[in-house]
């Protein structure tokens, strides 16, 4: 299914909104990844970028492109969503680096472009990872590293939609996770553990590390409700991929 245009004016729509309710915490410092908000300083996931050509998937406001940049990364930050784009260019800093519209699953670049193509919970969150994945593979430059955070299936499996808050029950099948209907008709994306598998080793990629960031107890989550309050300290919210191309 072509989920770009609908995807696009949803974030159209959304963009200034999320901004205001989210930027204020996850841009107040750099490399905080995912809903929990957990420094790449406790992953090690990312690792140094400086002097690294970089791509993040789904900037939006450019909350770590900036980060990065400044870091003395030579970042490009695509999306999907001109006011995300426009989001992104106000908020940058002394450290400029380009903005580029377009779709994780049909990336505007040339092969081997690419040392670093990353992103949390950006374009292979809301692109066709079947689709999105190989086109990440296909910038990378040999030995470059595709580094993602996406949710967890147990997340989604648990996610009651009548209450709208994470809970201790199955909600729905595991192996029927895939596509996500979200409003206005987008859709975001899921996949299980095996799939994810499949998919990166499909594109050539070689799986490095599986990271499921475990907050401490208390932490709280800037983006669902969980109940209980402290589910992902007992369970995987999120997944982060560590890979490289040989």
């Amino acid at each position: 299914m072509n989920s770009i245009p609908a995807n696009r004016r949803f974030w159209n729509r959304i963009s200034s909104a999320y901004q205001h309710e989210h930027d204020p915490h996850i841009g107040a410092a750099p490399r905080l990844w995912g809903m929990y908000s957990i420094p790449d300083a406790h992953l090690h996931a990312l690792g140094d970028v400086t002097g690294k050509r970089v791509l993040e998937l789904g900037c939006g406001a450019g909350q770590w492109s900036r980060a990065l940049a400044a870091e003395g990364a030579t970042v490009v930050g695509l999306d999907l969503s001109e006011a995300q784009l426009a989001a992104a260019a106000s908020a940058m800093g002394a450290a400029r680096y380009p903005l580029v519209q377009g779709a994780a699953e049909q990336l505007p670049f040339a092969a081997d472009s690419f040392d670093v193509v990353f992103c949390d919970f950006g374009g292979l969150s809301w692109a066709p990872p079947h689709l999105a994945v190989p086109q990440a593979a296909r910038v990378l430059r040999p030995g470059g590293r595709l580094v993602f955070n996406v949710a967890s299936p147990w997340f989604e499996a648990c996610y009651d939609e009548a209450a709208a808050r994470v809970t201790t029950t199955l909600q729905q099948d595991y192996f029927g996770l895939d596509t996500i209907a979200e409003d206005d008709g987008a859709t975001s994306y899921q996949l299980t553990y095996g799939d994810w598998v499949r998919v990166l080793r499909g594109a050539g990629l070689v799986i490095d590390d599986l990271i499921e960031p475990r907050p401490e107890r208390g932490t709280p989550n800037g983006y669902n409700e969980t109940e209980p309050p402290d589910w992902a300290h007992r369970w995987p919210s999120e997944l982060l991929w560590v890979t490289h191309k040989p």
